[in-house]
């Protein structure tokens, strides 16, 4: 399942992606049986992609824990692996959201107005749909980073996964695909390390 999720992940992304940028998005006029398997498909590829980055932040960041030569190295990868775990929590809530809302609505018009209902409530819209969602992607990244400062994993790849990250962040559709792409290319290059393991360093 491990080394599934590194090939599933940014696969189902990509098509999630795809399937948001160009099937729903870019039909306003389809007809509502056909828009809502649409949406329903899409937010389910989400759900599954994001949970397999979820394993795939447990790999980096313990594989980043053992490389860890100092105390503070440590502690960077454990802020990052928690920064990730609540950027998966709000991600993954942001689906179920949005997936109860199109099960709520008749049509496009009714699921803009249940959304809006719901994102007036307090801190609801900053936590679900805001920066947060964000953190497991780019928590990702930056462990990716740190373990090819460590040389755990091919440069190329680790700068290929960053740039593709950025790309996904932009919310520009054509680079989110571009860099959908490049997680799909980098993520399995990742999947096993390239360095031998330090000793562990005493709690």
């Amino acid at each position: 399942m491990v080394k599934g999720a590194f090939a599933a992940g940014p696969v189902l992304l990509l098509a999630g992606v795809v399937a948001m940028k160009f099937g729903w998005k870019g039909n306003t006029g389809l007809d509502w049986g056909i828009a809502l398997p649409l949406w329903t498909g899409a937010h389910l590829a989400y759900v599954v992609g994001y949970l397999a980055f979820g394993i795939v932040l447990a790999v980096f960041w313990a594989r980043a824990r053992q490389n860890a030569r100092n105390p503070g190295e440590r502690t960077l990868a454990d802020v990052l692996g928690v920064a990730g775990l609540v950027g998966l929590i709000a991600i993954q809530g942001q689906m179920v959201i949005d997936l109860i809302v199109g099960f709520r609505a008749e049509n496009r018009a009714g699921m803009s107005a249940i959304s809006r209902s719901i994102h007036d409530l307090p801190g609801f819209d900053a936590f679900f749909y805001g920066a947060v969602p964000s953190l497991q992607l780019g928590a990702v990244a930056l462990l990716v980073a740190l373990l090819a400062f460590r040389r755990d994993v091919p440069w190329w790849a680790a700068g290929t996964f960053v740039i593709g990250a950025a790309c996904i962040g932009t919310q520009v559709t054509a680079l989110m695909v571009l860099g959908g792409a490049a997680l799909c290319v980098a993520l399995p290059a990742m999947r096993e390390p390239t360095a031998p393991r330090v000793p562990a360093m005493a709690a």
